[in-house]
């Protein structure tokens, strides 16, 4: 039986409390600032305000706790020196000819502008925001405590439970989402970092919800001129969670995961240990 040294507890117990702190700076400037400043640009900047709002806090709490307090480097976070949207078609695809979901074209397509730029803008900040909160500065100072898959693992657990209350979500969402955060947390581990791994994320979501209408995570934006209609299986397609909820996205996240990792496969250890 492996046995749990002092020192091994408290390097975990001071990892936990440091993404503890990280957490609660950022979540009080997010909700800080939705409560201080008005709900400008109304329904049409939803996305784009609140995804704001969480850039803002998360990237204050990175400054503050990451690079201030513990003397992280922005490379050492993941921020050194795309296909999401190839894996949100695939997925849809696959909804299509496994369960007869469709996409309906109609034709009217002078509102697309006006509600698809807006969306897709606020997209980007909410991928950037949720990288923050579940990839980044968490990620690296977890894994630096207990490992990098461990440390993958237990924040995909709880990315899965943050979208574990959407509307119409599943076991079966909860657990794609969960895989979802795997899929992103390989990507943060790679040579693309937090650029890939925010990329693929945003990549995803909008692929969905501007190409085809579908719903991401159990939200739906009506974006115009394109009507997406689930099949008849919840369990393949998602139903109204979306793709995100059905077998179909399972697939594709499993191969999404695969193409990540690519041949480092055979050396874990070397590559994720960086």
């Amino acid at each position: 039986m492996a046995r749990v040294s002092f020192a091994d507890a408290k390097r975990v117990g001071i990892a936990l409390g440091w993404i503890v702190l990280y957490a609660a700076i950022g979540l009080a400037i997010t909700i800080g600032i939705s409560e201080v400043v008005p709900g400008w640009g109304g329904n049409q900047w939803f996305v784009f305000r609140n995804g704001a709002y969480e850039v803002v806090g998360f990237i204050i709490a990175t400054v503050v706790v990451g690079k201030l307090l513990n003397k992280y480097s922005w490379d050492r976070m993941g921020w050194h020196t795309q296909p999401g949207g190839l894996m949100a078609m695939l997925a849809i695809g696959l909804a299509f000819v496994i369960d007869r979901a469709t996409v309906r074209l109609t034709g009217d397509w002078s509102a697309w502008p006006r509600v698809a730029v807006p969306l897709a803008l606020g997209l980007v900040l909410a991928a950037l925001g949720e990288e923050l909160m579940f990839r980044g500065y968490p990620l690296r100072r977890l894994a630096d405590a207990i490992g990098a898959l461990p440390a993958m693992l237990i924040l995909a657990l709880l990315f899965g439970i943050a979208h574990a209350r959407n509307p119409n979500a599943t076991i079966f969402s909860t657990l794609n989402v969960a895989l979802a955060a795997v899929w992103l947390s390989f990507a943060f581990f790679s040579a693309g970092g937090m650029a890939l791994a925010w990329g693929l994320h945003f990549g995803w979501n909008a692929g969905l919800a501007i190409l085809f209408d579908a719903p991401v995570s159990g939200y739906t934006f009506q974006v115009p001129a394109v009507e997406y209609t689930p099949g008849r299986h919840a369990w393949i397609d998602g139903g109204p969670f979306g793709p995100e909820g059905g077998i179909v996205t399972t697939i594709v996240l499993i191969a999404g995961t695969l193409a990540v990792i690519g041949a480092r496969v055979k050396q874990p250890r070397t590559w994720l240990a960086g």
